[in-house]
């Protein structure tokens, strides 16, 4: 099932009478998620936009009432501003997001709309490898750890087109909400805890400093620090997303 895992409809595989087709030649069902056309005002404040939903943003980005470079830039903003505050990120990747926001652009300009995600700024928890940056696993012992390739997850994310602005936050070794640098903050009472261990996740949703971010869960890692922070959060059933690039807390038990 960890190789199903599309981060749009279908993924690379081909539409046959409602069945997808993965690489293997096997079907596996996969509906399409319909993004309602843009209807009323078009928000212009970055307050605004940085905190509509994730079908929201891309209907903007699909009926091109804004562009994913702008968008990017939005919570590249935000996420510089208040992650001193907050503590949520551990490596803001200000040039990737860009490169990656531009060839989101230059697919749209062709006429090439990923899906849902497309365009789309998130951040992933610091338990998974990105290409070029460090992977600390919240630890200083790690601060210069260096896994120089792409998690599955952020693979899928990328061909779906959407956009990796920052690598968040997470406690040491996968437990709590405190990390090298401090304790990872609630956006709505900045005086208590995000929870954890995905601190980062959780707190830069919260803020509007990402559009969706990207967490793990071996035993509560998700959902705890949603519900402390004031979101929905979806803990996938174990084996449904690859867990390739990230750290192995428990392999029995790490969704």
């Amino acid at each position: 099932p960890a190789f199903q895992f599309q981060a749009y409809p279908g993924g690379t595989g081909a539409l046959i009478e409602k069945l997808w087709v993965g690489a293997d030649g096997n079907p596996f069902e996969s509906y399409p998620i319909a993004i309602p056309t843009w209807e009323g005002e078009v928000p212009t404040r970055p307050e605004e936009i940085a905190f509509l939903p994730v079908h929201r943003l891309s209907a903007l980005i699909r009926d091109r009432h804004i562009s994913p470079i702008d968008l990017t830039e939005i919570y590249l903003e935000r996420i510089k501003r208040f992650d001193p505050v907050l503590l949520c990120a551990v490596t803001i990747l200000e040039g990737r997001a860009r490169e990656e926001a531009q060839q989101a652009e230059i697919d749209l300009q062709a006429g090439d709309w990923h899906g849902p995600l497309h365009g789309i700024p998130y951040g992933v928890k610091d338990l998974f490898s990105v290409t070029g940056a460090p992977t600390t696993w919240g630890s200083e012992d790690f601060q210069d750890q260096i896994i120089d390739e792409d998690a599955e997850v952020v693979i899928r994310l990328r061909e779906a087109g959407a956009v990796l602005i920052a690598k968040l936050a997470t406690g040491r070794f996968a437990s709590g909400d405190n990390w090298y640098r401090g304790q990872t903050k609630n956006p709505w009472n900045p005086e208590q805890g995000s929870s954890g261990s995905s601190a980062g996740p959780a707190s830069a949703t919260a803020a509007g400093c990402v559009a969706f971010g990207i967490g793990t869960e071996t035993q509560g890692s998700i959902v705890s620090p949603a519900r402390r922070c004031g979101l929905s959060a979806l803990r996938p059933t174990f084996g449904r997303i690859s867990r390739y690039g990230g750290m192995v807390l428990s392999w029995s038990m790490d969704k």
